[in-house]
């Protein structure tokens, strides 16, 4: 996610999501369907379809082309608009109301939010000055019980890796749940797995609050290499900006440490 500018933030919601967007003519007979009244098909786009989320996805980028990266950014039907002053945020809205207009968008207005200094985006909450964890959405994590298959561990990992950036080598901290990933002939939840668990739940509830980048101003880069994993933060005036961290295949951890860190550099 790539905000630009934080000093007044607006987000936007495109009402009933999927369904403005219409289905190519040629497609609508594969959404055919049979019911005790009848035969149908979609006309509009709905969810479910497999190429439903990138066919979106692509079609937004294409309508917020000319302002993406610039003042906004999109994740699917969520629209965040950032501005260093409110004369300039009043001109941004316009030129996104124009981009909408021309190609029959409408919005929610029940879940637009106009005008803030500080933004609820996706379990995050964005200022000019910082990016914080949403404790709502932390807490639905640490009340998650352990899982018992393979797919609520990819669950669980699916919520709480979104938070990785604000978590000091999460990579190391969760790997006994990353070989429980895959789908096992028996899943066996050994104590390794419950305490990689409870770590994982532990210091996300102590998660640093992350300084918003100012990219005028110099960073420095600090990594660090386990037996297991590799973890890097970058820093600004002695504030982490973010954390990052990855796993080592058996390969790699036959290196040197040095040569973990530049390995991985070169990634």
């Amino acid at each position: 996610m790539n905000i630009p500018h934080t000093g007044i933030q607006s987000a936007l919601d495109l009402r009933s999501g999927y369904f403005q967007m219409a289905v190519n003519p040629s497609d609508i007979v594969k959404t055919t369907f049979v019911t005790k009244s009848g035969t149908y098909a979609i006309s509009k786009m709905p969810f479910g379809l497999s190429g439903a989320d990138p066919n979106f996805q692509k079609a937004i980028d294409i309508i917020f082309k000319p302002v993406i990266g610039k003042f906004v950014s999109v994740y699917m039907d969520d629209v965040i608009i950032s501005s260093p002053s409110f004369t300039q945020h009043v001109k941004n809205l316009k030129e996104v109301f124009r981009l909408l207009h021309e190609v029959g968008l409408t919005l929610n207005k029940d879940n637009c939010k106009f005008g803030c200094e500080e933004l609820k985006y996706f379990g995050l909450i964005i200022n000019k000055q910082e990016i914080k964890t949403d404790e709502a959405k932390v807490q639905a994590i640490v009340e998650m019980k352990p899982p018992r298959t393979s797919k609520e561990v990819l669950k669980f990992l699916g919520m709480s890796q979104w938070y990785a950036k604000f978590i000091k080598n999460y990579a190391d901290i969760c790997e006994p749940l990353y070989n429980l990933k895959r789908k096992l002939k028996r899943f066996i939840w050994l104590i390794e797995a419950q305490k990689a668990f409870d770590a994982d739940k532990a210091v996300m509830t102590k998660a640093p609050v992350l300084k918003f980048p100012d990219f005028k101003k110099p960073f420095e880069l600090f990594t660090d290499a386990s037996s297991i994993g590799v973890g890097t933060v970058l820093n600004q005036e002695q504030r982490p900006v973010v954390f990052a961290s990855c796993t080592l295949s058996a390969a790699e951890r036959n290196y040197t440490v040095t040569e973990r860190e530049r390995e991985r550099e070169n990634d």
